[in-house]
């Protein structure tokens, strides 16, 4: 089956405070872009990639990606990332599977993305996730806590996550015909109509989203241990 990749590189990264996009920030002496289309192009089972970026970084994405011979198509973004994720899928040309990953996620491993791909043989929409670690509350508007939740039931999402091309197709659709546009990831779109169900695989606290000054230190910190493992 035809799988494309679509990397969603779109964001400005304003919460890193730095002079460019952080999809263009180095760690390992590599962009983030880089070192994220290079974990996909290494992935068995991937056929394509689309990659879409910011309109003003269009051909500085392109120069990355050229290096990358799965990329076969590079876009301008939209607004809000559901924005960019329905350009992925719309560009996803003769795609019977998608993963719609974020490439502030750099450093997602390999068997991650497999273990999706392998769900993807019986389900129809699949996101990796993790446990939540720490005791998770309810609050009302004033802050106060209503109610602490059972964290043995709870998950942090990840991506990529993996969908049947046609019910990520149809679920992008029927957002735009509603004019909902608030999507923090496909998933909850998916959901959000009833289209089928959406099952966890493993992911990996190694799959950081680089999002804060930190989040770099981290992602250095991982990718030095995952050179010294190889």
């Amino acid at each position: 089956m035809k799988t494309i990749a679509i990397v969603l590189a779109g964001g400005t990264g304003t919460r890193l405070k730095g002079p460019e996009p952080k999809q263009f920030r180095k760690i390992g002496g590599k962009a983030l872009l880089e070192i994220c289309l290079k974990r996909f192009q290494e992935q068995k089972g991937i056929s394509g990639i689309v990659l879409v970026c910011p309109n003003a970084y269009l051909q500085r994405a392109k120069l990355i990606a050229g290096k990358y011979p799965k990329v076969t198509t590079v876009l301008a973004g939209g607004k809000t990332r559901q924005a960019s994720a329905a350009i992925g899928v719309t560009a996803a040309i003769g795609a019977e599977r998608v993963l719609i990953h974020d490439a502030a996620r750099a450093l997602v491993p390999a068997p991650v993305i497999g273990r999706v791909l392998a769900a993807l043989k019986k389900s129809a929409a699949v996101m990796p996730a993790v446990p939540a670690g720490d005791t998770t509350v309810r609050v009302d508007d004033k802050g106060s806590v209503t109610a602490v939740l059972d964290r043995d039931k709870l998950r942090r999402v990840q991506t990529p996550q993996g969908f049947r091309a046609d019910i990520i197709r149809i679920a992008h659709k029927l957002a735009h015909e509603e004019g909902f546009h608030d999507a923090g990831d496909d998933c909850s779109l998916v959901l959000r109509y009833g289209l089928t169900p959406v099952v966890t695989v493993e992911g990996d606290v190694a799959n950081i989203k680089i999002t804060v000054p930190q989040d770099l230190v981290i992602a250095e910190s991982i990718l030095a241990g995952t050179k010294k493992k190889r």
